[in-house]
């Protein structure tokens, strides 16, 4: 009897918590669903969350986060005060064409260095400042200004009454994003086909004959005799640091001056001139022996210098296996018109040698004022080379060296030195170490 009881007892327990779990359990489910967003589940609210933020929905990191829960959009998604990261066409009616100004180069890359990334179309602030703001308009929300002399990365350019870029900086640790109109800003690119035709360029003349370059730093094979009574020949070349290249060597009144480093390629030697061909124009002349470097200097290119004068940046490609590549690219300063300034002369020179520190003088006097870090010489006081580091001077006059000075403002913006080409120091640095002579050039375009 007791044993049908306690069986009865049981059976009547079971039906009751099965009575329980059909009443009390869909309000628990609805209680649930609700917490996580009209029957959403946590997931997809976070899916949704980084899709809003992505397609310029304004999604800030944390949101699509479920009460009592926690989830980080993906990393490469940063909030710039819902500054929009993705095609600023998205759900913007107001916006004509959107259009990408990035080109896909044709040579292939290899960096071995790689400090201060930048895009391959990018944007200089060469004013007082540029607004930026949270969306292509004068009149959306400024999420900041960027300084002169600043450099933006580019995204897209978007034709909104006017043109505007898409641009993207780094704030410390994040990448942040907004728009900054087209005329607050100047556009720059690497023009890195350009540059690799010009390496075909001097390629096809090496394997015409053998490569060399004209000598005459500092005038240490005589001075080239005046043009007409002039320092400057017809094209405006420099007499200093330069020899005569005579087109017929039985009229010696007319010549063009060949300044130092200018790489040639010696077509034959008589008792007293070498028929030259210069890399950069093919034209042909008559150089007096001395300032003719012979036998040639190049065995081989297979390591380049390219330098952009316009756009004020340059990229460095190294022969590897067989194949051109990009092993760095980064900006530069190249030199301006003044006084005791020249421009960075255009064309194609062999790198000569290379100096840890190369000192320069105060201008309009020979007391030395400061010197260049790591510095590759291709032209007759023209070296590539790390920031300028001015002395400090003590009450005595003797020189007090600062320290070296890895990185200016004003690199990559407008033309600002003597003559020289202006880089990162560590960017110098990388380029002194690797540096062979006989093997590498340099070339200025713009």
């Amino acid at each position: 009897m007791q044993k049908n009881l306690r069986l009865t007892i049981l059976v009547l327990s079971l039906l009751s918590v099965l009575l329980f779990v059909l009443i009390i359990g869909p309000e628990i489910n609805g209680t649930i669903e609700a917490a996580n967003g009209n029957g959403k589940s946590l997931k997809s609210e976070v899916k949704q969350g980084a899709e809003n933020n992505e397609n310029g929905g304004g999604g800030t990191q944390g949101e699509g986060t479920a009460a009592g829960g926690s989830a980080e959009l993906p990393p490469d998604l940063v909030d710039s005060s819902k500054a929009p990261t993705g095609s600023a066409i998205n759900n913007n009616e107001g916006i004509k064409d959107v259009t990408d100004e990035i080109l896909d180069p044709d040579v292939t890359f290899e960096l071995k260095y790689d400090q201060y990334p930048l895009t391959y179309v990018y944007l200089a602030v060469l004013n007082d400042g540029a607004k930026i703001r949270t969306s292509p308009g004068a009149s959306e929300a400024v999420l900041r200004t960027a300084g002169q002399n600043e450099k933006l990365n580019y995204i897209e350019t978007i034709t909104n009454e006017g043109l505007w870029y898409h641009v993207t900086w780094q704030d410390k640790d994040q990448k942040k994003f907004g728009f900054v109109s087209a005329d607050a800003v100047t556009k720059r690119v690497f023009q890195f086909n350009k540059m690799y035709q010009a390496i075909q360029k001097a390629e096809k003349a090496f394997d015409a004959g053998p490569l060399t370059y004209i000598n005459n730093y500092h005038n240490l094979k005589g001075n080239a005799p005046q043009y007409k009574g002039k320092d400057q020949d017809i094209a405006g070349n420099r007499r200093s640091q330069s020899a005569p290249g005579y087109p017929n060597p039985a009229d010696l009144s007319e010549f063009s001056y060949l300044g130092d480093g200018t790489l040639v390629r010696i077509l034959s030697t008589g008792s007293e001139y070498t028929r030259v061909a210069q890399v950069k124009d093919e034209k042909v002349f008559f150089v007096p022996n001395k300032y003719v470097v012979n036998p040639a200097a190049v065995y081989e290119i297979g390591k380049v210098i390219a330098i952009d004068r316009e756009n004020q940046n340059e990229a460095v490609f190294e022969k590897i296996n067989g194949e051109w590549k990009v092993i760095s690219f980064t900006l530069a300063t190249t030199g301006k018109v003044g006084t005791y300034h020249q421009p960075t002369p255009l064309g194609f020179y062999s790198a000569i040698e290379k100096r840890e520190r190369f000192y320069y003088y105060e201008d309009g006097t020979t007391r030395i004022q400061g010197y260049a870090p790591y510095a590759v010489r291709f032209a007759g006081g023209a070296y590539v080379h790390g920031v300028p580091v001015n002395y400090k001077f003590a009450k005595d006059g003797s020189r007090i060296d600062p320290g070296k000075i890895e990185f200016s403002k004003t690199l990559g913006t407008v033309p600002l030195s003597h003559k020289c080409v202006r880089n990162y120091t560590s960017h110098a640095k990388f380029l002194y170490d690797w540096f062979t002579p006989g093997n590498t050039i340099v070339i200025v375009i713009e």
